[in-house]
């Protein structure tokens, strides 16, 4: 548990010290996102998050090797130049290689009648969905903390994640239960007891654990609603 935290601080310094990878990130939730309104395969699915990962593991690398060649050799050093040329150009060719995939699973023809309206797909697996929005809803809650300066990503912060995912769990029951009244309201109430939780334990304020609450409501919402429409129009 040690070495995870330790491994969590650097991907959260990286995050502060990188505008680059709070990209990839944004970037990262956009195509998730994209990829269940079209409803892509698992195959599919495998491939564009193996390219995200590729993508944020370079990153990460690049981030490691500029750090180390700042301690070595402050001053400027053509193999120090060389060495981080290299660490960029690793990023370079991760981020080419999503593209490619990005290109070949987002740009078919399939995939483009949908977006038109006139297509057909089979429906995402509720798994993908749910995946999808509770990766999308983390990455807004992890931004947010960071430019908000306070907390930390894992405790406080300008937004709180538990209530944020409690809330998005929430949004996928009344979606998926849609005749199930007693579950939606059992959900519901989980939902403001995790968040309650959090205001009494003094982790966050009501402010925050409202802001949480919002993020949920809109990614949860919007994603299910689109797959939603798309069903009907199928």
């Amino acid at each position: 548990m040690q070495s995870v935290r330790h491994a969590v601080d650097g991907l959260v310094h990286v995050l502060h010290t990188h505008k680059h990878m709070r990209y990839h990130f944004v970037i990262a939730a956009v195509v998730l996102l994209v990829s269940a309104l079209l409803r892509v395969s698992r195959i599919e699915l495998l491939l564009l998050s193996a390219a995200i990962i590729l993508v944020v593991l370079a990153e990460l690398v690049n981030s490691s090797v500029e750090a180390v060649v700042d301690l070595v050799s402050p001053e400027r050093h053509p193999l120090a130049k060389a060495a981080k040329d290299a660490a960029g150009a690793a990023v370079l060719v991760a981020i080419g290689g999503a593209i490619i995939i990005g290109a070949g699973v987002f740009m078919k023809p399939e995939s483009l009648a949908v977006l038109q309206g006139v297509g057909r797909r089979p429906a995402p697996h509720v798994l993908h969905v749910a995946s999808v929005g509770a990766v999308t809803v983390l990455v807004a809650v992890v931004l947010a903390k960071l430019w908000g300066g306070r907390g930390t990503v894992t405790k406080g912060g300008a937004v709180s994640a538990h209530s944020a995912l409690a809330f998005f769990c929430f949004v996928s029951v009344w979606f998926l239960a849609p005749d199930d009244m007693i579950v939606r309201g059992m959900a519901f109430v989980l939902a403001v007891l995790v968040a309650q939780s959090r205001v009494e334990a003094g982790i966050h304020n009501l402010r925050e654990v409202l802001i949480g609450m919002v993020v949920a409501l809109v990614v949860g919402i919007g994603l299910y609603s689109a797959l939603a429409m798309r069903a009907g129009g199928a």
